[in-house]
């Protein structure tokens, strides 16, 4: 008998630990607003950019591969010295909202200093336009990068209910500007939409 209650709790333990998707780190908590759309979002080959209530942008890969290829071409481009360690924390976070120039002393931070790091947000203005390219604007070279590390990579955004408006149109500015013109505004689900509603 003693026997069979350790095999059961074992098998218990094992379908328990192989069936719940363990939720990734986030660096900002988002309460996006809610609306009656019931169109689910995909949970890969996505970009996603997020807008905190403070109107600091976040931005993240879903997938951990399309991750450690756009930390790769980051150190590549900006030279950066990040060791094993911060890359593996960079593959296991949803979002980031740290500059480039502050990357890489952020990831070598411990967990508790981490945690106590306020993240200052990407910037999403450009401070000036130099042959097409904008420059200053952080966001445009996340979306670059994240472009060449999936050609397939959908764009989604996801904005706090409090977020500041003119930091949202700066985001969807940045993206018409990069002749990105697809990508999907992330909510809420209220409800779903009644028969006439659907009609409209």
């Amino acid at each position: 008998m003693t026997a069979m209650v350790d095999v059961a709790f074992l098998l218990l333990t094992f379908f328990i630990l192989t069936t719940t998707k363990f939720r990734e780190d986030k660096s900002v908590e988002i309460s996006p607003p809610s609306s009656i759309s019931d169109v689910q979002m995909p949970d890969k080959e996505l970009f996603s950019i997020a807008v905190d209530k403070d109107g600091k942008v976040f931005v993240g890969f879903s997938d951990i591969g399309t991750r450690q290829k756009a930390l790769q071409r980051i150190i590549n481009e900006k030279q950066l010295q990040i060791t094993e360690n911060g890359a593996a924390f960079f593959s296991s976070v949803e979002n980031t909202g740290v500059p480039f120039d502050q990357l890489a002393g952020f990831l070598e931070l411990s967990s508790e200093e981490r945690e106590n790091f306020e993240q200052p947000g990407i910037s999403a203005v450009a401070t000036d336009t130099v042959d097409g390219v904008l420059k200053g604007n952080e966001l445009s070279e996340w979306l670059r990068i994240a472009r060449f590390s999936d050609p397939k990579m959908r764009i989604a955004i996801t904005g706090d209910a409090q977020a500041p408006y003119a930091v949202i149109a700066d985001v969807i500015s940045t993206l018409q500007d990069m002749n990105l013109n697809k990508f999907n505004l992330v909510t809420d689900l209220e409800g779903k939409p009644t028969e006439e509603e659907g009609e409209e």
